[in-house]
């Protein structure tokens, strides 16, 4: 099976953004398609319409049976967005009865010979970025009953062990009661009335000398009931995904260690893991809770976990590793879809120049982003989240009001201290809501791997000067 993309500009808008050309068999049998695509785009988009190769690889490469991909392109920074596009369209995670044979992806990415440069394009990174894309998305993938706080920890725990120990990672496991007799009362809330207790995992990448540190901070919920604010029969299908956010921080941290290692701060992964549960363990509506920060919160609603345990992770990110600039990802809201649409994340930042190079590191690598409004002054915790016995509410008295950058600002209340990281403070802080670009159709995206491997780079060059 061979499937060749070609991607060149066009004064004519070509129909659904690409030109298809009938399938043709050999005598073998083999069949190759060629398609023709459009680099015309919108300004929001990225290099290259990524969703339109993803979509004809995965139309035509099969699900059988070695294949060969062919992409040519008309300049090397289409190159990221092009490949990770292609590993999507293979996923990992199966569990099927009838067992699928091995098979063989060979990806060909081409220049034009007068702009062909191949120091431009590093292969090896490529296969890094998108082997990483693939681990994500099987994460995504993973059913509950195989993936929950304990396997996840193990998971994270064997890669660390394989791959990122021998790169200088240091890995800590927060797990279980630990984290409520240490005072994660945020995230020991949420996951305590599963038998697989949450845990707070936290990988570091150390340099002599740094000066900066830079964290990553995941959302993991591996699976979500809504507690006892149950969710329906509807609602509560795909909730595995919800672990979306920790798989794109914990396989970004690892293509960043692997492909471009900072040179100029620490860079650190926390993934805050938990299991949204129901028994009689479970925490209330009505509970006061005292997350990590030394803040308590009046819980109204226990389907808005996923604030809660993040809250947590940057606590410690504040308290212990220093941060200087915090970027967190979720699949938090699903009024995410309403502010930036299905394939665009949602960008909250307290700095107009960070969200832009969080936005620009989405275009540079096909994870797309738009930004959300930062406005403490009227969509902030005084506002939308004011308890008269806590400090806040967990969730927004008035959901009409930009819930996902409610939901954001939450988060953002229990950075510390407080004057680093108000509007244009020293320190850097963007939530990135996933909700939807986590998945496409029923398959995880893996989603924020080459927006937090470039950002890791741009970061490294920024400090360099």
């Amino acid at each position: 099976m061979q499937a060749c993309c070609r991607c060149q500009n066009q004064s004519n808008t070509l129909a659904n953004g690409y030109a298809e050309t009938t399938t043709v068999h050999d005598e073998r049998g083999s069949a190759t398609t060629l398609a023709l695509l459009s680099t015309k785009k919108s300004r929001h988009f990225g290099a290259i319409r990524g969703d339109l190769v993803h979509e004809l690889v995965t139309k035509h490469a099969g699900k059988t049976g070695d294949a060969n991909v062919v992409v040519l392109l008309d300049h090397e920074d289409q190159a990221i967005t092009a490949t990770l596009s292609v590993a999507r369209a293979f996923p990992l995670y199966t569990n099927k009865h009838k067992k699928e044979d091995p098979r063989t992806i060979n990806v060909h990415i081409h220049l034009p010979a007068p702009a062909a440069n191949p120091a431009a394009i590093d292969t090896a990174k490529l296969q890094i970025l998108a082997d990483s894309v693939r681990d994500a998305a099987k994460l995504v993938d993973a059913p509950p009953n195989e993936l929950n706080p304990t396997t996840y920890v193990e998971v994270v725990r064997a890669v660390w062990e394989s791959r990122l120990k021998q790169a200088g990672v240091e890995l800590e496991v927060i797990q279980g009661t630990e984290l409520r007799d240490r005072g994660y009362g945020a995230i020991w809330a949420v996951g305590k009335a599963s038998n697989n207790l949450p845990a707070l995992v936290i990988l570091s990448r150390r340099i002599p000398n740094a000066k900066k540190n830079v964290v990553l901070v995941g959302k993991g919920i591996t699976f979500d009931t809504g507690g006892l604010a149950i969710k329906s029969k509807e609602g509560m299908p795909t909730m595995k995904v919800d672990m979306g956010g920790s798989a794109g921080v914990f396989q970004g941290f690892v293509s960043a260690v692997l492909t471009h290692p900072p040179q100029n701060y620490n860079l650190h992964a926390i993934l805050c893991i938990a299991e949204n549960s129901i028994d009689e363990r479970a925490f209330r509506p009505d509970d006061v809770i005292t997350a990590y920060s030394g803040k308590t919160i009046e819980v109204n609603n226990t389907d808005a976990e996923g604030r809660l345990v993040l809250c947590d992770g940057v606590a410690h990110a504040c308290k212990h590793l220093d941060a200087d600039v915090i970027v967190e990802m979720a699949t938090l809201t699903g009024a995410q879809a309403f502010a930036t649409g299905l394939r665009h994340a949602g960008v909250l930042s307290n700095r107009a120049d960070f969200e832009g190079v969080v936005v620009e590191s989405g275009r540079v690598s096909g994870d797309l982003a738009f930004p959300l409004i930062f406005c403490p002054e009227l969509i902030g915790i005084e506002t939308l989240m004011k308890s008269e016995v806590a400090d806040m509410k967990n969730s927004a008295s008035n959901r009409s009001n930009a819930p996902s950058t409610g939901a954001g600002m939450f988060v953002w209340s229990h950075l510390s201290p407080e004057e680093k990281w108000v509007e244009g403070g020293e320190g850097r802080w963007a939530h990135i809501d996933m909700a939807y670009p986590v998945t496409v159709g029923a398959r995880g995206t893996g989603y924020g791997v080459g927006l937090l491997t470039t950002l890791a780079e741009t970061l490294d060059n920024e400090f360099a000067a």
